[in-house]
């Protein structure tokens, strides 16, 4: 609820300044023109910012203390190649084909700060990026790699990433860059992501992702 509100703020701050920025923009007079014109295009540059930001915020989830990230799959299709499946706590189904020995899984995590974190706001989340790795040292130089973006980076938010944004200034959020958990890859492993007190970590999900773990590991 907390998410949706912030993003209905920016979104009407926005318009508040793209409303006001026209009303300037169209006034006459030569001087006044010239400030209001440089006022206006500010005000221009306000609203797309924080519409942008407001649509980038769309792409996070809010994430509870036991919830779910997403539940891993994974099939064998050929020496080191595996499908993976990729399944969110909506039911909606990605499927991926990596190269190696294990899977990682790179989260994006913003955490609230000061009066946002005294209300009890859950952190956001979004799943950034899937990867292959070889457990040689050698085969990671040399091998095929595979790597997938699980965001959409080609939507018109995009063009304001929040999340680099943050990275250069201290407000009301804090970005997690050290969120990524990975794991053996097998014939018919599951895993479960999810986050604990401790961050993002990945467990298996059945006997044959034990075995996995318990061999490889």
């Amino acid at each position: 609820m907390l998410q949706i509100s912030l993003i209905f703020l920016l979104l009407v701050i926005s318009g508040m300044a793209l409303f006001a920025a026209v009303r300037l923009l169209w006034r006459k007079g030569w001087i006044g023109q010239w400030l209001r014109g440089t006022a206006g295009i500010a005000l221009l540059l306000l609203m797309g910012s924080m519409a942008m930001a407001g649509f980038d915020l769309l792409k996070y989830r809010a994430l509870s203390e036991q919830e779910d990230l997403a539940t891993v799959y994974i099939d064998q299709a050929g020496d080191q190649l595996f499908d993976v499946t990729i399944e969110t706590p909506d039911h909606s189904r990605t499927h991926y084909q990596l190269r190696g020995d294990q899977w990682q899984l790179d989260v994006r995590l913003l955490v609230w700060k000061g009066p946002f974190l005294a209300l009890g706001a859950d952190p956001l989340y979004r799943l950034d990026r899937l990867s292959g790795r070889y457990l040689s040292l050698e085969q990671e130089r040399t091998a095929e790699r595979s790597v997938y973006a699980l965001s959409d980076s080609d939507s018109f938010a995009a063009a304001f990433d929040i999340w680099s944004w943050l990275k250069n200034y201290d407000l009301w959020l804090d970005a997690d860059f050290g969120s990524a958990v990975y794991m053996p890859m097998g014939d018919g492993v599951i895993y479960d992501v999810y986050r604990t007190p401790r961050g993002i970590v990945a467990r298996p999900a059945n006997e044959r992702a034990v075995q996995a773990v318990t061999i490889d590991w």
